[in-house]
């Protein structure tokens, strides 16, 4: 056991030694590491998205139902950040039907069809024919697509025209086919 002590010692004063004869006067100096980090912009988030789709079985219909579940975290911008800031992530966020209006334009656009005349169109066959009878994704889109149903938001005078139109095909011509029939059909009043 002595013997081992006496090696061990003997390999440090070695190593010491070597240290010193490469120009590191503190061992610990001669073997230490720089701390890695990494310092993301402000705001940045990593997110875990993961969706399941049901396909349904409907003759000449291509309908699945998906489940989406998503998970967002906040990523520290500063590279030694011990800190993290709760009010910067959970601020009270709200949909408003300028959004949901801003979001079905974009997609009706990335679709090929004019987005604003799409929408109010939309808008305005939505206010000629009800669409209670398509249960509850028609309730939501009556909802959304009658604005004089909620309170006002200072919407653009051409959205609340819509709403009061008539013969909707002929006012909206840029939209060449009406979006609501790929999701819904019309019950008379």
């Amino acid at each position: 056991m002595r013997k081992y002590r006496i090696t061990v010692l003997a390999l440090l004063m070695c190593f010491m030694k070597s240290a010193r004869v490469l120009g590191v006067k503190n061992i610990t100096h001669g073997i230490s590491r720089h701390i890695r980090s990494i310092g993301f912009p402000e705001g940045s988030t990593l997110g875990i998205f993961f969706a399941l789709g049901i396909p349904l079985d409907i003759p000449d219909k291509s309908i699945s139902v998906a489940f989406y579940f998503e998970a967002n975290y906040g990523l520290p911008n500063e590279w030694n950040s011990t800190y993290f800031y709760e009010e910067d992530y959970y601020t009270k966020r709200s949909l408003s039907r300028q959004l949901v209006y801003k979001m079905l334009i974009n997609k009706m656009e990335r679709l090929g069809y004019s987005g604003l005349d799409c929408l109010l169109r939309m808008i305005c066959e939505a206010t000629r024919y009800s669409l209670s009878e398509n249960g509850l994704l028609g309730d939501i889109l009556q909802i959304i697509l009658t604005p004089s149903t909620s309170r006002s938001e200072n919407l653009p005078n051409e959205i609340i025209e819509a709403e009061y139109g008539q013969q909707c095909d002929q006012r909206y011509k840029k939209c060449s086919m009406n979006p609501l029939d790929l999701i819904s059909y019309y019950i008379n009043l």
